[in-house]
């Protein structure tokens, strides 16, 4: 094989051929060196062989290593010429089928096989051969022709690169809109975008429409990558990053120059639509129609990019909403015009007749084990677009929420309407922080947590206007508090997690939770510290700061709130991702009715007092200044303080008191009527040697066993309550649980302009109230069927529904 050389072939095709002359060219040579053997060399050969039988008895035979097939064993020992590399590899296979459908016949249902070397774990990631879902070999026949590659195809004139007609721009430009859809649904990327060969070499198209749109989309490639990369709040089964890298690096990117080149384009088309009659331009001017759609895509995408070098957050997200505008409405043109392009050919993987091969990647490596895919419709894909265009829209909102509390808030209600799309969680993410150590552009993570603690329950050390904010050791355990908590970056994490796929949501909260640990400890003696402050300055006879340090449990008081929050989303995750099992639902809706949501309303009700106490403080204030105030300034006061007489006092959290109420009441409900139908029979339980609910208990609430506030509740404490509650009747415990439903309904009722997940609540209450009622009265008493829980409604809370 020294001897012979090949040059480097331009396509597969001759790559495949100039592979199978060499192996021909080798067997040649292999039989000309042994036809000129000399005998001599031949006898010392066969005397090595003998010399070493002894040792080689104690290998394993061909026969043993499992090649059974006779002509498999002597085409081995005979060592027949070089493999011809454009057939199919031969090795010796052995059927196993029906002695592996007898093996399966004796477990029984349920069973699993298990050796040494292949347990569960290699069974989930093997590979199911001969399934084209699994198996991309499926796909192909031994006579197919290798996929051609882009030069291939140019010289097989497959393809234009000149002259397109407006028709087949369309269709090119709609079928690429299909595959980066395809791709943000957690694709291949070398599977969905580079199967367009025009994305291959697109310096090549002499076509400028085409060639701009597909180094727009090539650069749009980019700068998603970077953007998903920079949030970080992907996962395996979320998108995949990596493709072909090589395709990419082939042409640099400079998404800088891609909207002026788009701009170039569509000014020139509009141009040439102009001098056309009227019923020429209509497929002109949908090829604008999509040149622009992309250039504003790309431009408010790219702008999200650049956050992070952004001066001033709010002028770049303005102007980022101002292009969504512009693609926004331009997507209806867009989708009206769908069949003027050319359509795919039915039966055909391809998106597009003529650009496309899909399986030119199939034979290379991909991050994962290449599946069958099948690419988004075009009308689905521009649906998905749309919507898309709206999320990005909506999240540009962000920037309105310069608290905590309202970006937290802001967060969770977005992660519940994003969805799958990472992009779209993405650029959220982006928009807000571009650092764990930033928020809201170049503002500092301990800055605006400091804002936020102050827009909580404005705490007056926190009042720059207040004489005790210049107090230095004040300013200096205030300084030690942020610090630790910007360290611990408990705070930016629970907004980071929000943009994680719901599954992983509840994995990081698990992990979350025992971080605030250490954060209420500090809470706690900050506000103790403050406390002792008061002390000080009281027995200094400092009474303004003695009474703006005493009893402070602001700090605490904002940090259980966060933690309660977290255990609360963590809780009734499970029911979202179908985690509990029928007969679970008892403990886990006791959980927050007997603790977690009326430790909410506390926090809540007490930051209320907080600053209605502060504002009392305030008017006394004012009031004393009138009084004993003279002159001008003192005139002044009197006639200013005359409307705070008839002045509303503020109840920022009073809609969210009232949510929790009727979250509390509803969990009471569950909680009550799931103990109802299991002492009535009609949840079925596991068998007790093949269950544990000791061992089910203390897994669902093992994030807060490291918590010391609230502190933790073993399973003895709650079988204690249980068995409490199940001395009652059956139908005592069914008119319990409607008077809980009954009162969320008339909480849920209360709320003035309620939005749908109120109005959705609503219906759960008055449903469950109507089916509890019917139990007390004994209905279906002798028929013990487990009723239906319908989470359709709800997420949290199902609708029983009898059968």
């Amino acid at each position: 094989m020294q001897g012979i050389t090949t040059e480097q072939p331009t396509d597969f095709q001759a790559a495949t051929a100039a592979a199978a002359a060499a192996a021909a060219a080798a067997a040649a040579a292999a039989a000309t060196v042994s036809a000129m053997r000399t005998k001599s060399e031949s006898r010392d050969l066969e005397r090595e062989r003998e010399g070493n039988s002894i040792s080689e008895q104690d290998e394993w035979s061909v026969s043993e290593c499992g090649f059974n097939d006779p002509e498999v064993q002597r085409a081995m020992r005979g060592g027949s010429a070089a493999e011809d590399i454009t057939q199919y590899p031969i090795h010796g296979w052995v059927d196993v089928t029906q002695e592996f459908h007898e093996a399966c016949a004796e477990l029984l249902p349920g069973e699993l096989a298990q050796d040494m070397l292949f347990g569960l774990f290699e069974a989930m990631s093997a590979i199911e051969i001969m399934d084209p879902k699994m198996d991309v070999g499926m796909g192909f026949d031994k006579f197919d022709l290798p996929p051609p590659s882009f030069e291939a195809a140019v010289a097989m004139g497959a393809i234009k690169l000149d002259a397109l007609e407006p028709a087949e721009l369309i269709g090119v430009f709609d079928a690429l809109f299909a595959c980066l859809v395809s791709w943000l649904e957690g694709n291949s990327m070398d599977q969905v975008l580079f199967t367009c060969l025009y994305l291959h070499a697109p310096s090549q198209i002499q076509d400028k429409a085409l060639r701009v749109f597909c180094i727009a989309v090539r650069n749009l490639i980019v700068v998603i990558k970077n953007i998903i990369i920079l949030a970080a709040v992907n996962e395996e089964e979320d998108f995949q990053l990596y493709g072909n890298s090589a395709l990419l690096g082939a042409e640099k990117a400079q998404p800088a120059t891609i909207a002026g080149q788009l701009k170039d384009v569509e000014d020139e088309l509009v141009r040439k639509c102009k001098k056309l009659p009227p019923a020429e331009d209509q497929n002109l001017m949908a090829v604008v129609h999509r040149l622009r759609f992309m250039r504003h895509l790309f431009q408010a995408i790219y702008q999200v990019e650049l956050m992070a070098s952004a001066e001033s957050a709010e002028e770049a997200v303005n102007e980022i909403y101002k292009n969504l505008n512009v693609a926004s409405e331009l997507l209806p043109l867009i989708k009206r015009t769908i069949e003027r392009g050319t359509q795919p050919v039915e039966g055909s993987e391809a998106p597009n007749p003529m650009g496309f091969s899909p399986r030119i990647h199939d034979r290379s490596q991909p991050p994962t084990f290449p599946r069958s895919i099948k690419i988004r419709e075009r009308p689905a894909s521009y649906q998905f677009l749309e919507e898309m265009v709206a999320r990005f829209k909506y999240a540009c909102k962000v920037i309105r929420h310069k608290d905590y509390y309202s970006a937290l808030n802001f967060f969770i209600e977005y992660s519940r309407k994003s969805g799958h799309c990472i992009l779209s969680r993405s650029v959220l993410q982006n928009l807000f922080s571009s650092s764990i150590r930033l928020a809201h552009g170049k503002q500092s993570m301990k800055r605006f947590l400091r804002h936020s603690v102050q827009a909580f329950n404005s705490p007056p050390v926190l009042n720059l206007k207040h004489p005790v904010a210049s107090d230095p050791k004040v300013q200096q355990h205030l300084e030690t508090f942020f610090r630790y908590c910007t360290n611990m970056n408990t705070f930016n994490q629970f907004i980071r997690l929000c943009g994680f796929n719901r599954a992983r949501q509840r994995d990081k909260l698990a992990h979350l939770i025992e971080n605030f640990d250490p954060l209420q400890v500090d809470a706690v003696r900050l506000d103790s510290l403050m406390n002792q402050l008061a002390n000080e300055r009281a027995m200094e006879g400092n009474e303004l700061h003695a009474t703006a340090l005493k009893h402070s449990t602001h700090f605490s008081t904002w940090v259980l709130y966060n933690c309660f929050r977290a255990m609360l989303i963590y809780l009734m995750s499970g029911f979202e991702l179908e985690l509990y099992a029928v007969h679970e639902f008892l403990y886990i809706y006791w959980y927050p009715y007997e603790f977690l949501v009326g430790f909410l309303v506390s926090a809540l009700t007490r930051t209320e007092n907080i600053l209605l106490a502060q504002e009392e403080y305030a008017e006394h204030q004012s009031k004393l200044q009138v009084n004993g105030g003279g002159g001008g300034a003192g005139g002044k006061n009197r006639k200013a303080a005359k409307p705070k007489k008839n002045k509303k006092q503020q109840r920022p959290y009073r809609q969210e008191i009232i949510y929790y109420h009727a979250l509390l009441s509803l969990c009471g409900g569950m909680y009550k009527a799931m103990g109802a139908l299991t002492k009535d029979g009609r949840v079925r339980l596991p068998m007790s040697k093949f269950d544990n609910e000791e061992i089910r208990y203390n897994r669902r609430f093992a994030p807060f066993v490291p918590l010391t506030s609230p502190p933790p509740v073993s399973y003895a404490e709650f079988k204690s309550i249980r068995d409490h509650m199940m001395l009652s009747s059956v139908e005592e415990l069914y008119s319990v649980a409607a008077k809980h439903f009954d009162q969320a309904r008339n909480v849920l009722e209360s709320i003035q302009n309620p939005e749908q997940e109120i109005l959705d609540l609503l219906q759960i209450a008055r449903t469950n109230f109507v089916v509890m009622n019917v139990l007390a009265r004994g209905h279906q008493k002798e028929l013990k069927r487990q009723p239906e829980f319908d989470f359709s409604k709800h997420t949290y809370f199902p609708i029983i529904k009898l059968k």
